[in-house]
């Protein structure tokens, strides 16, 4: 099998190499029918050699992209759309004579806010290039080919580069809409002003006309740019099924049909999961991470006790638990088919994948100490943890890592009933040092430091949850 693998990555890479030449074929088609509208017939020579630079381009982009860890197939093929409607949408301008109104920041919007920073500057670099090599054969032996003009699309281009790398530094990957169209307007319209003055500045003379013409259509230019963007997310959202800043706060509305569910199957597990969602939100804060992701991941982790929440103990109201009924063998099975099955369901729902990890691993390979424990004591000799410890696998995100601490301190917190903080600080400790010692957080990036930071979240969020039963030293000092 592990001979596999590589060949198996090898002839991946081969794909989407030859995707990217067919995508660069049809770009060239497209220009090439363009130009025989206007009974211009390109030779094979240019039309090849430009072929190949554009090639060269969707190939180093896509390498960018296996270098940043984003070359999974969805986040491959959306940038490839993104692409291709830019270069599109922009060569059509050209086209029509629009030579200065370029959609060209709907790539640095849609990639920026909805897959990564590094790949939407890749993309947006790679976009302008491609433009910019068809814009040559645009002008290969055109009667309308001057230096002056030239100079000015060119010019144009670069505005729009500065645009965009703007935009995608301003605007943060999970942002509100608003906050997306207060950032773009108010950065479309200052280029829009930058474009008005570079146009006199690589023009022979001010030509007000022509910079007047170049800044508008620069902020027009934008201005589509982002309503395209308002169009088409969401779209992009369900067919490359991305976890963006709306989908995620649709995810943890409260009217949410999976949460209403798990509300009326499982209330013990939805406050659970209200109380560790509260916790990873804060806490993901802290540490640098999406508090939106990491409270929508918390909210669905334990989706899957939906399939029989009488078996834990948070949905038992009327004393009576099934599990006295049970082998610990059988027990064990019940409680740790919660994670797998509450992934597939959220699979099958369409969740974001990092939701339906988060599922998956919050408990990561831990035992079930109190089953094991008991099945320990009546059977004779030692025996094997190995068969009571959930699936797996060990939380590979630091926010899995961070529900994985939220979701056993809280169900710690209300067995235990720490009376201080010290105690309650106390309990958390040793739940995270434990799993230190498990080895969980093993496979996840999260540092020492950051945990120190989780656990202050925990024991924040958990002292206001359980104010009236957890009393400050200081109050208790005074008393």
């Amino acid at each position: 099998m592990e001979k596999d693998i590589p060949s198996t990555s090898i002839l991946r890479h081969v794909l989407v190499f030859a995707a990217h030449a067919a995508l660069a074929a049809i770009v060239m088609a497209f220009v090439f029918a363009f130009r025989s509208v206007d009974e211009i017939y390109l030779g094979w020579i240019p039309l090849l050699t430009t072929g190949f630079i554009v090639f060269s381009l969707f190939s180093v982009n896509y390498i960018v992209m296996v270098h940043l860890g984003r070359s999974d197939a969805p986040s491959v093929i959306m940038a490839d759309v993104a692409l291709l409607l830019t270069i599109f949408s922009s060569l059509l301008c050209i086209f029509f004579g629009q030579f200065y109104v370029m959609p060209v920041a709907f790539l640095a919007l849609i990639i920026g806010t909805d897959v990564d920073k590094h790949v939407a500057l890749s993309a947006h670099f790679t976009c302008v290039s491609v433009i910019a090599a068809c814009m040559m054969l645009f002008f290969y032996q055109s009667p309308d080919f001057t230096l002056a003009s030239v100079t000015l699309q060119l010019m144009t281009l670069i505005v729009n580069v500065g645009m965009g790398c703007l935009l995608i530094f301003l605007i943060k990957p999970y942002s509100s809409r608003l906050r997306v169209l207060a950032v773009a307007g108010v950065t479309v319209i200052s280029f829009g002003v930058v474009g008005f003055i570079a146009a006199a500045a690589v023009t022979s003379g001010p030509d007000v006309m022509t910079m007047l013409t170049v800044g508008i259509s620069v902020i027009l230019g934008g201005a589509i740019s982002l309503f395209a963007y308002f169009c088409l997310s969401p779209v992009f959202e369900r067919v490359f099924n991305l976890n963006t800043g709306l989908r995620l706060m649709e995810l943890c509305s409260y009217d949410q049909p999976l949460l209403k569910e798990l509300e009326e199957k499982a209330p013990g597990t939805y406050n659970h999961s209200l109380t560790v969602a509260n916790i990873a939100e804060r806490a993901a804060y802290l540490v640098g991470e999406n508090p939106v992701l990491a409270k929508a991941a918390a909210l669905f982790h334990d989706i899957g006790k939906m399939e029989n929440p009488e078996f834990f103990t948070e949905n038992q109201t009327d004393g009576y638990n099934p599990h006295d009924d049970l082998i610990p063998e059988a027990s064990v099975k019940m409680i740790t088919r919660h994670t797998e099955a509450g992934a597939k369901l959220l699979d099958e729902k369409g969740f974001p994948k990092e939701i339906v990890s988060a599922a998956l691993q919050h408990h990561g390979d831990s035992s079930v100490g109190y089953f094991y424990h008991k099945a320990q004591n009546i059977t004779e000799g030692t025996l094997e943890e190995k068969g009571y410890t959930y699936p797996g696998p060990k939380p590979q995100t630091k926010i899995n890592a961070i529900i994985m601490i939220a979701d056993i301190s809280e169900a710690a917190t209300r067995s235990v009933r720490p009376s201080t903080r010290e105690e309650l600080v106390t309990l958390v400790d040793k739940l995270v040092q434990q799993k230190m010692n498990d080895r969980q957080f093993d496979e996840c990036p999260i540092t020492i430091a950051e945990l120190t930071k989780v656990k202050e979240a925990v024991v924040n969020t958990l002292m206001g949850v359980h104010h009236e039963r957890i009393a400050y030293n200081t109050l208790d000092k005074k008393k």
